[in-house]
């Protein structure tokens, strides 16, 4: 049982008219008959008239350029580090100045601008309240606001452990906001038969958006999903010895069951876009993020289940066991991401723990362009490196 925290735009009912067909007595003579077809033919010319004048005119696009025109939204995934209003910042690390919180924001805005961002998910936003969350959230937008000149408004789920949250930047000038849910409450499904059940340590949080096309095309609805799993800090305390890597891959079987069951359309079709990010705190390789994915599921771990993980939380599987994917990742399939270590640093050694993933349906709007297939337009940001200890990842969708 879960409860689900919403606040949605009513839907509008549509009204169908149905037109009875007219007929012709049989027994009409020869002229009668062509008046008919005469009124007919007439009819239909003022009918196709009139969708014509209705129809958008057809855009001239030169030979070689990508017919989908400008970007028409980029989407980009920030944890914060532990960011909040400088009341709650000093709160806990009492050190911490007015100079250097502002230093901060300034250099957040700059990644910000470098990806040149539409909608900013992002992770680690401290508050004691949502209110505080979101106090910080909107020093960001007042920031730039002030070196972009555009409108950020923002959101923010449910503070959970640690006085931490998970928010949203959105720009006015390119999404309005449908509705806002945050997956709180939510019963993780167990790996072990004696386990409690847990429930996610920070509430995923769910945004749903139109955007309208830069081009006169039609509007898109688009699902953004922000997740924040488990880190490995504490790990000695995890009785398993696998720094808290099973929390984290039943934390990726609930947000996967939870994506799927909401968002059937987007698996269907790509009428309507679905973006899943955030910070996995495991690498692209753990059971985790398989799990996330759906090459493999939770059962696959349990008893008999034809999985087992390495000290690293790596599975090994028998042969045949994994299964058709669900979501994939714009950087891990991207021949442009091979140069780009990851997106955070442990003593020298790089991880991939942010991440955007896509149904299939939806990688298309990912494309570098319409002629370049499975080359996405995605990308890391890492300077200036006092923003955060974890890159920027953004990713630019176009239709």
């Amino acid at each position: 049982m879960f409860y689900l925290i919403k606040k949605t735009i009513p839907s509008v009912a549509l009204a169908f008219c149905v037109v009875s067909a007219a007929f012709v007595w049989p027994l009409l003579s020869l002229a009668e008959e062509a008046k008919v077809e005469s009124k007919e033919e007439h009819s239909a010319e003022e009918g196709s008239a009139k969708k014509e004048k209705k129809r958008a005119p057809t855009k001239y696009v030169a030979p070689g350029t990508d017919p989908r025109g400008l970007v028409d939204l980029t989407i980009c995934s920030q944890n914060l580090k532990l960011f909040g209003t400088y009341e709650t910042v000093k709160s806990r690390a009492p050190n911490t100045t007015k100079g250097e919180h502002e230093l901060k924001i300034e250099e957040l805005a700059k990644r910000f601008l470098t990806a040149r961002c539409d909608v900013i998910a992002m992770q680690e936003v401290m508050g004691e309240k949502e209110a505080d969350a979101k106090a910080a959230l909107d020093e960001l937008a007042a920031q730039l606001r002030r070196v972009t000149n555009r409108i950020f408004i923002s959101r923010v789920a449910p503070v959970a452990e640690g006085k931490m949250t998970l928010g949203y930047l959105i720009a006015q000038d390119r999404a309005t906001v449908v509705s806002a849910l945050s997956y709180a409450k939510i019963e993780l499904p167990i790996i072990g038969e004696k386990e409690r059940p847990r429930v996610f340590q920070r509430t995923p949080m769910e945004l749903q958006l139109t955007v309208a096309s830069r081009d006169g095309g039609e509007p898109r609805t688009i699902s953004i999903v922000n997740f924040h799993f488990k880190s490995k800090r504490g790990g000695a305390s995890d009785p398993t010895g696998l720094e808290f890597e099973t929390y984290r891959m039943e934390m990726a079987e609930a947000l996967r069951r939870i994506v799927e069951s909401r968002h059937q359309q987007s698996f269907a079709s790509g009428e309507s876009i679905l973006v899943v990010l955030g910070d996995r705190n495991g690498n692209f390789d753990v059971a985790s993020a398989r799990i996330l994915e759906g090459s493999l599921v939770l059962a696959n771990f349990r008893k008999d289940g034809g999985c087992r993980l390495t000290k690293r939380g790596v599975p090994l599987c028998k042969t045949g066991i994994s299964l058709p994917q669900r979501l994939f990742s714009v950087f891990a399939r991207n021949e442009r991401s091979k140069q780009v270590p990851g997106t955070f640093s442990y003593q020298g050694e790089y991880s991939w723990l942010d991440d955007i993933l896509m149904p299939a349906e939806s990688l298309s709007y990912a494309w570098r362009s319409a002629f370049k297939e499975g080359v996405y337009e995605s990308g890391v940001v890492y300077n200036p490196k006092g923003a955060s200890d974890h890159a920027l990842v953004y990713v630019r969708l176009n239709w």
